[in-house]
């Protein structure tokens, strides 16, 4: 038996909890139950757990009563090909078992047809918190969820300040409008990033000024930026491409030269590190996304980090409105409705206490794909310098053509 399919295997007297601590290990989403002689009596997935949470069970609780019964399998006896041809849009997991029930393979969509993205991990406290917004009655922007999450997230990245908001599109903006960039103002933004990040440039009446990026990063190239800067230049945005950190010292210095912002771009580096600090510390402002495919997910959501306290007092205003804090109905600023729900910030709490999973397990797999990819002629592996710890938000790669004797889009394909 190989060690993946092992791996989803697990007793009938396992409980819900532990059924869901191993969904949550990596096992292409399907556990399956078997008796003291390893044949297979069930099959459970996220799916029918939640189903029996929802029903009255406590994670506590037998798992058995649970999982499904009913389940299309695959015979080892038969060809392959046959066996692979069972599944479906409907049905994303065979197994393959022998003449007397045991498994000996798992034939997984997900593995053989599809290779997602990112596929949220919510195997954690995510329901019970949630569960607890919605018996509270605390399921708006007020809500302990939010300063807990809030705190969380600044114990981890040195003890600053951490603002929720709506998106990781919303901190940019609102950290633009925190440092001042307004209309006729110059903000220099990578050519090789999302475009959020040069919208809310614009959004601010700013003009988006495009710096190439440095060829060994894939970020902003600090020679590129020099070039850019003229006397309406009021910020840059490193934007840490692909979980990998900007080269940040030449950054920084280039700044504190010219008196200008720095606002990082961390919406796909949660956990890297620049020469041992993390990311989000080092400039000014660092902007945060929690989309579901970022290393953690609150659905939609997004974070500022500060050390400064009047940016993160400007934050926090311009994020409700504008309303002046301790006086309601009172607004200093034009400012905008950019909240994050206590329903979002459980999720996020829950994510939290397991991210060191998740970066961990980007790790490895970041490992694994260079280890079978990286001698392979005309394939360049993404960056990874020394001073810099990646996170491998995803795992991209340059193709030489002529060296791998075909063009990306055949490559793909």
């Amino acid at each position: 038996m190989t060690r993946t399919v092992a791996a989803n295997l697990m007793r009938e007297d396992a409980t819900l909890r532990q059924v869901m601590q191993r969904l949550n290990e990596g096992v292409f989403g399907v556990v399956f139950m078997v008796d003291r002689e390893n044949r297979v009596q069930g099959m459970l997935t996220d799916g029918d757990v939640r189903r029996a949470l929802l029903a009255g069970s406590q994670l506590s609780d037998a798992a058995a009563p649970g999982m499904n019964r009913n389940f299309v399998v695959g015979r080892s006896s038969a060809p392959h090909a046959e066996n692979i041809a069972l599944l479906s849009d409907r049905i994303r997991h065979v197994p393959v078992l022998d003449e007397k029930g045991r498994l000996v393979d798992l034939l997984s969509w997900a593995e053989m047809l599809r290779i997602p993205l990112m596929q949220p991990s919510l195997g954690g406290d995510e329901l019970k918190n949630v569960s607890d917004c919605i018996t509270s009655g605390w399921i708006s922007s007020q809500g302990d969820y939010v300063r807990r999450f809030e705190d969380q997230f600044a114990q981890s990245h040195s003890g600053g300040h951490a603002i929720a908001v709506s998106s990781g599109t919303a901190a940019l903006h609102l950290a633009l409008k925190a440092v001042g960039v307004g209309a006729g103002d110059e903000v220099i933004v990578p050519d090789l990033t999302f475009a959020a990040v040069a919208n809310v440039v614009i959004h601010c009446g700013a003009v988006p000024v495009l710096a190439d990026v440095d060829a060994e990063t894939w970020t902003l190239d600090v020679q590129q930026v020099a070039g850019k800067i003229s006397s309406r230049t009021r910020a840059v945005i490193p934007v840490h491409l692909y979980g990998h950190p900007c080269e940040m010292d030449g950054l920084r210095d280039l700044a504190e030269q010219h008196r200008l912002r720095v606002i990082e771009d961390c919406a796909e580096a949660q956990g890297a590190l620049f020469r041992d600090r993390q990311v989000g510390t080092i400039g000014d402002v660092g902007c945060f996304s929690f989309f579901s495919n970022k290393v953690i997910t609150t659905g939609e959501g997004g974070m500022v980090t500060t050390s400064d306290p009047d940016i993160a007092e400007k934050v926090r205003t311009l994020r409700d409105h504008g309303m002046r804090p301790g006086k309601r109905y009172w607004h200093d600023h034009a400012g905008f409705n950019y909240r994050m729900t206590n329903l979002q910030a459980a999720v996020g709490v829950a994510q939290m206490e397991r991210v060191d999973n998740f970066l961990r397990r980007r790790h490895q797999i970041g490992e694994r794909y260079i280890e079978r990819l990286g001698n392979v002629p005309g394939l360049i592996m993404p960056p990874r310098q020394p001073w810099a710890r990646t996170i491998f938000w995803i795992f991209s790669m340059l193709v030489d053509s002529d060296q791998a004797g075909m063009t990306r889009d055949q490559l793909c394909e």
